[in-house]
């Protein structure tokens, strides 16, 4: 008997249709509203955490949510006090739905965990800037982020 094994193949890129993108969650908060404008220190310390989500929609289709979760976190030293306070926190989930023009490919964890929110990341960088800009709070610029590492020590991580 001779049996035949396919090898899945790659997907390239090109191949990835985002079919929508939106916001699933979004939060602001400025604890220490309204005092902190009147001391708002001027580099104040800024903490960035990432996370990438991807799920599959429906069971054996080429379909799936993949969400970028991302929190900014500025604390400052207020000079008065001597002690670290919070400026603001925002929190972003930021999702776009794929589709890939088939399941057995061989790099599909690859294009939902680096490629999927590499494309994601300009939006999410323009939401985050504009939110800390519309709040009158220091802007948010943020840095292009490695998903290829992310992805990497995530997997590290898991086998530990």
């Amino acid at each position: 008997m001779n049996t035949k094994t396919q090898t899945p193949i790659k997907t390239e890129l090109k191949d990835l249709t985002i079919n929508t993108q939106y916001v699933k969650e979004i939060s602001l908060k400025i604890p220490h509203a309204p005092t902190i404008f009147r001391h708002m220190p001027p580099s104040p310390q800024l903490t960035v955490i990432v996370d990438v989500n991807a799920q599959q929609l429906v069971e054996n289709q080429p379909n799936f949510d993949v969400t970028v979760i991302l929190t900014c976190k500025s604390t400052a030293q207020i000079e008065e006090d001597k002690q670290q306070i919070s400026i603001f926190d925002i929190h972003l989930e930021y999702a776009g739905i794929v589709t890939f023009p088939h399941l057995d490919t061989s790099n599909l964890e690859e294009l939902l965990m680096v490629h999927t929110p590499d494309i994601l990341f300009p939006e999410i960088r323009n939401i985050i800037r504009s939110l800390s800009y519309d709040a009158n709070l220091p802007p948010v610029i943020l840095q292009r982020i490695n998903f290829a590492q992310l992805w990497q020590e995530k997997k590290q991580s898991s086998k530990e």
